[in-house]
């Protein structure tokens, strides 16, 4: 299992285009893009690759530069924040507005604390008048990079500057035991569950949201099998960095994920399912890992909160459907239930069905609900393990509907177990 994936912050006062310019090496619409100053409330960060280098692209929109705390604020919530947290930063500036107050401050602020900068000069839309970056080398961060996030022009250049300044991490030893993850929102609990199930205070817990700021590991053995359990920051103790906690934490979170095999969310009964909840939930999916629900503080709240909550889930996760389990980290009830499910989960994330197994349960389902005329499946097979990958090769696979093949999902979660594991059915040409 590799090490963690080295981050890349893009930094710069508001409407200068970081969200443009992310969307661009991503590739595709990830960040909302708007005239207005600040349209990004929240800190984005997504797994990106150039020139076969893969790293966390984290875009720090959304400040208003002259708030409460004047400058300060910018300072605090984006150059500090990033500059802490980023193997390399990315300050972007406007070429139409020219060198303005917000981009020295930032600039000073990265310089004081020994940030590895790439200087940006954005909006110069035409490669052979790029006169204005040159006032830029003014903030003192070298040379001023000429791009068009808008129309990526620079943009690869920029990139292979970037590239060549990340670091090389090395690799992680691969774990000894399958890793455990325990993700959710900042104090929903997540410390006084790992207290719990490993029975001793290996994990501070305070009152106040965010008080773990590291992956807290330990060892948890179920029915023969050693999970390493992973604990995710909510936010840091450093009250200095205390309001940059969402990019932290979402950060942290997205680390312990990728590590693990199973993520178990924690979600608060009380407040119900929230749109940060689900969030984490997209995460889990999108990294292929099995995943389950953990309903904290069960004792605060009545049974039909809990069965609320599920058809929440039913209803906002079709896909995957994630099993559930109601708990009481503080009182130390229905751990049982995390445990079941945690091993459930494992093992079926390693799940290995014998070939002639998978091509005569397929050849059941086919002759009880045919696929579409003039389609025929003529064999199958398991392709992939952890998470499974089934591969159906049929003629003119690409007439088979969607609906067609999340039946044949839905039978092969029913018959295996497969609730909450994101396996993935592949369709191929027969011939």
């Amino acid at each position: 299992m590799s090490g963690r994936l080295p981050v890349v912050a893009v930094v710069g006062a508001p409407n200068v285009g970081k969200s443009t310019l992310v969307n661009r090496v991503l590739g595709r619409r990830q960040a909302v893009v708007a005239e207005e100053p600040g349209t990004t409330r929240d800190r984005t960060y997504t797994k990106a690759e150039w020139a076969g280098r893969e790293f966390v692209l984290v875009d720090t929109g959304g400040m208003e530069p002259y708030g409460a705390d004047g400058l300060q604020a910018l300072v605090t919530l984006q150059s500090r924040i990033a500059a802490e947290e980023a193997d390399v930063v990315i300050h972007l500036t406007d070429s139409r507005t020219g060198v303005t107050e917000a981009d020295a401050v930032i600039a000073r602020e990265l310089r004081r604390m020994g940030s590895t900068v790439v200087l940006a000069v954005n909006k110069l839309d035409d490669p052979q008048n790029d006169a204005d970056r040159y006032g830029f080398y003014s903030l003192g961060e070298g040379e001023p990079h000429p791009i068009s996030a808008l129309h990526g022009i620079g943009v690869g250049d920029l990139l292979d500057v970037v590239v060549g300044m990340l670091p090389e991490l090395p690799d992680a030893e691969e774990p000894e035991h399958p890793q455990l993850a325990i993700v959710g929102r900042p104090n929903v609990g997540k410390s006084t569950l790992l207290n719990s199930l490993l029975g001793s205070e290996r994990a501070v817990v305070s009152e106040v949201p965010g008080t773990t700021t590291d992956v807290v590991a330990g060892t948890l053995e179920v029915d023969g099998q050693t999970f390493s359990v992973l604990d995710t920051a909510g936010v840091t103790r450093n009250v200095r960095r205390a309001r940059g906690v969402p990019y932290y934490s979402a950060l942290r979170s997205a680390e312990a994920i990728r590590r693990s095999e199973v993520s178990l969310l924690l979600v608060d009964a009380v407040e119900g399912l929230v749109a940060g909840d689900l969030q984490i939930a997209r995460q889990v999916q999108e990294a292929g890992r099995a995943f389950g629900v953990l309903v904290n503080k069960r004792d605060l709240v009545s049974q039909e909160r809990i069965k609320e909550i599920e058809r929440t889930l039913e209803v906002r996760m079709t896909d995957l459907k994630p099993p559930v389990r109601a708990l009481s980290a503080l009182e130390g009830s229905g751990l049982e239930g995390v445990y079941e499910l945690a091993l459930g989960l494992h093992r079926a994330y390693g799940l290995r069905v014998p070939t002639h197994e998978v091509a005569e349960f397929v050849r059941e389902l086919t002759a009880k609900n045919p696929p579409p005329r003039r389609v025929k499946v003529r064999f199958a097979l398991q392709t992939g393990e952890r998470p499974p990958e089934f591969t159906l090769f049929a003629t003119r696979p690409k007439d088979i509907p969607d609906s067609y093949v999340r039946y044949l999902e839905n039978a092969f979660r029913e018959s295996y177990g497969l609730w909450g594991v994101s396996f993935r059915i592949r369709l191929r040409s027969s011939r």
